[in-house]
């Protein structure tokens, strides 16, 4: 019973919050709208599409569990294994890049932008590490 209960309270947490993210798509956009800076346009539309990404993967979460869970099969994770290796490789390639870059900068608005892919870079780092650690622990080499 107190385990529904959790659920319950997870999925209504979990639609607010995605209710919350179109809000931020709205004034996302309108912000963009009443500006003609391209720093503030810009800024506004990485927000906003990284806050339809967000209402992605918040409806995956509910429906991971309400319908149907989310699987894969050893075999899958190794028709990834190389492209997987070397996506990750890449994700390291643009974050040390991307290092590099700010170490070099002196201008403000262009260490605003680097700190926004760096962040953004180490995320996919991530997410991809975290795959590959799913990977290994089906598909031993």
């Amino acid at each position: 019973m107190a385990k529904q209960k959790d659920t319950d309270e997870l999925l209504k947490i979990l639609k607010d919050w995605k209710g919350l993210e179109d809000k931020t798509i709205g004034f996302a956009k309108d912000i963009s709208k009443k500006s003609k800076n391209a720093l503030v346009k810009m800024t506004m539309e990485m927000i906003r599409s990284d806050s339809e990404k967000h209402k992605v993967m918040l409806q995956a979460a509910m429906d991971q569990m309400t319908k149907e869970a989310m699987h894969i099969s050893p075999d899958e994770l190794l028709s990834i294994a190389d492209p997987l290796d070397k996506h990750i490789e890449a994700e390291a390639q643009s974050l040390s890049a991307a290092s590099a870059a700010l170490s070099k900068n002196k201008d403000f608005f262009v260490r605003y932008i680097l700190s926004y892919l760096i962040a953004d870079e180490t995320k996919h780092h991530e997410m991809l590490s975290r795959l590959d650690a799913i990977k290994k622990r089906y598909v031993p080499y």
